[in-house]
């Protein structure tokens, strides 16, 4: 047997150092590959300094006019947006923010509080409420939404903006104080919760009481904090994402970014995505926060399930005239303005729980990824609009191909059923077609469901 001698001992050892290396680096890579969520989603929040006139005239950088558009646009990507001082310019902002969930906030001068809250998720009706301490010039405060984030799985998301014009720091605290208390008494101790939104302070400055009041009542994670395990500057965003998770559902936060922290991955694409023509489209800077979840066991659907779009996210849409008369229908039909205005769905006298309400010319995708066996639905104009009922076409496309259409439905047509094998499909296209004018146009995706494989 060839001798060994010191040289080659250093050289076998280094082979086998590196070999180590190689197995726990590829180990590590493949553990986090195969970790497995069942989902994510982001969140973004967003100052807009959408004033009106004259709230705008002292400072330019809240003059509405050339800029929502451009920010409602920028918007579009986001899974769950919450934007506070939007007080002008509301329809047209909606125009370029296609989201088929949101609330409608009232104007500053009827006593709107600015908040407004978007969603690709299914959610409640807004509830707000006013700070008890507020400024006199505007009814300060928060909004509530339960938003289904999987079939019977639920995170209640607020939204606010707290301060007044000085930020005095006793009337933060007092919001801050207030807020917490109520999520306290008005959320289930075991649901998620995302809060989001201007908050005008940092866990840091005590006497503020963000940390106190806020983070430590609720059992809430500051995201900015937990992606850089510190908040340890003055410098950081006064826009928040925080948030917990529930009994039903674990959040792991996988990325975070503002655009007011140094060096940070993707930090100069975000910048520009929300700069025009050189310009900041608001005086605040966007949060931004990608979170992957996991479901219990006892609430995950199983084979055979029945799951109903109006409890899925909607992952695109494409549409005019809708966005601006009022969101997206849930178990009713679409109404004509606010959020929950519609009744029970009505097709020829057969009444549903489940469905979808939209106006003409909407344009829905579900992204199904072959999870399901089939679609059914029933489809026609609900009975609400009577005999002012506009004719409409309903079509359903699955990876870009058309495999129904219902030929044109007027009010007096009878009930088509739509039943569809989407084994194999990767993408399901709801599309109802404008015929012959928007009014009245109240479109049914009746008892709209999808069957688990």
């Amino acid at each position: 047997m060839k001798k060994t001698n010191f040289k080659d001992l250093k050289k076998l050892l280094a082979l086998a150092c590196g070999a180590i290396a190689t197995m726990v680096s590829f180990s590590a890579n493949t553990t986090q590959a195969n970790t497995q969520y069942d989902g994510s989603f982001n969140v973004l929040t967003y100052n807009i300094a959408s004033l009106p006139w004259p709230a705008y005239l002292s400072n330019d950088a809240g003059k509405p006019s050339g800029r929502v558009e451009h920010i409602g646009a920028r918007l579009t990507p986001f899974d769950i947006v919450g934007v506070q001082e939007q007080f002008a310019y509301i329809d047209t902002f909606r125009q370029y923010t296609h989201h088929p969930f949101f609330s409608i906030e009232e104007t500053l001068y009827s006593g709107g509080s600015g908040v407004d809250l978007l969603s690709k998720f299914p959610m409640s009706t807004t509830f707000r409420k006013t700070y008890d301490r507020h400024p006199f010039y505007v009814n300060k405060g928060f909004s509530k939404n339960t938003v289904t984030i999987y079939p019977g799985v639920y995170i209640d998301v607020y939204n606010t903006h707290t301060g007044d014009a000085d930020n005095d720091a006793t009337i933060i605290f007092d919001q801050l104080n207030e807020l917490g208390d109520y999520i306290t008494a008005n959320t289930p101790a075991d649901r998620a919760v995302i809060v989001i939104g201007d908050l005008n302070c940092h866990p840091i400055q005590s006497n503020h009481g963000l940390r106190p009041n806020l983070m430590t009542k609720c059992n809430l994670l500051d995201s900015r904090e937990e992606a850089f395990q510190q908040y340890n500057t003055w410098n950081g965003s006064i826009d928040h994402i925080l948030y917990r998770s529930g009994a039903d559902i674990q959040l792991t936060l996988e990325h975070y970014e503002d655009i007011t922290r140094e060096a940070a991955p993707g930090a100069a694409r975000f910048v520009n995505h929300f700069h025009k023509d050189g310009e900041r489209l608001s005086d605040h800077n966007p949060a931004f926060a990608n979170f992957n979840y996991v479901i219990s066991a006892n609430k995950k659907k199983q084979t055979g399930d029945t799951v109903y779009l109006s409890e899925l996210k909607v992952d695109n849409t494409n549409n005019s005239v809708w966005f601006v008369n009022g969101p997206l229908g849930i178990n009713q039909a679409i109404g004509e303005q606010p959020e929950g205005d519609g009744g029970k769905q009505n097709l020829n006298g057969v009444i549903y729980d489940y469905g979808l309400g939209v106006h003409t010319d909407s344009n829905l995708t579900f992204n199904v990824n072959q999870k399901y066996s089939s679609f059914t639905a029933d489809v026609g104009v609900d009975e609400e609009v009577g005999s002012k009922g506009k004719k409409m076409r309903f079509q359903v496309y699955t990876d870009g191909t058309k495999v129904f259409d219902s030929g044109d439905m007027d009010p007096y047509s009878a009930t088509q059923t739509v039943n569809i094998n989407i084994n194999n499909v990767n993408s399901l296209q709801l599309k109802v077609l404008n015929v012959d004018g928007h009014n009245y146009d109240h479109a049914d995706w009746a008892n709209a469901r999808f069957t688990v494989k």
